[in-house]
């Protein structure tokens, strides 16, 4: 018997040594990866939040990373053809944990929670749940070349102000708040 809880202690430790390393290492590789700036498609995100339907509406996300496992960020979804007209801007907190990344937004939207994904230095893909049940999925590009200064206007985190959120345009309802 004294065996038994042996062979189970050493069982429980080499679990807790692995699932340690495995935050260690492969959170901190994936939140390493994710820092900068990404732009693409969300499909059907904008059906859930805002009501919208199209393929002419992009996303745009910057990570910054604060800590070795996550940070804060910022997000515009804008129109393709009237980008400075109809977008909304918000600022997050994001975290890699178990290969999950969770993304609280600041206008207190439902964490996101992004799975099954793919991380490159060049392309991140997969799916993202909001609460929704909906499948949604991304198709993002690195991108060392978007021009924040437009949506900034307002304070950032990189001033030390508080995390904010502004809309403009068919992203301004009640609910989102308008410019």
């Amino acid at each position: 018997m004294k065996q038994l809880y042996t062979y189970i202690a050493l069982a429980m430790i080499a679990l807790t040594t692995l699932t340690g390393c495995e935050r260690d290492g492969m959170d901190r590789r994936e939140a390493r990866v994710l820092e900068g700036t990404w732009t693409g498609q969300i499909e059907t995100y904008y059906y859930d939040r805002w009501g919208l339907t199209g393929d002419s509406y992009r996303t745009t996300m910057y990570f910054c990373r604060e800590t070795p496992y996550g940070g804060w960020g910022y997000e515009v979804d804008y129109n393709m053809y009237s980008r400075y007209n109809d977008y909304y801007y918000c600022e997050f907190d994001w975290e890699v944990y178990n290969g999950e990344i969770r993304i609280s937004y600041a206008d207190s939207w439902n964490d996101v929670y992004i799975y099954d994904y793919s991380l490159s230095d060049r392309y991140f893909d997969g799916y993202m749940d909001d609460g929704t049940n909906r499948d949604i999925v991304f198709h993002l590009n690195y991108d060392d070349r978007f021009d924040w200064s437009y949506w900034r206007r307002s304070p950032t985190r990189m001033s030390g102000a508080a995390p904010s959120a502004v809309a403009s345009g068919v992203f301004s309802t009640p609910e989102v708040g308008g410019e």
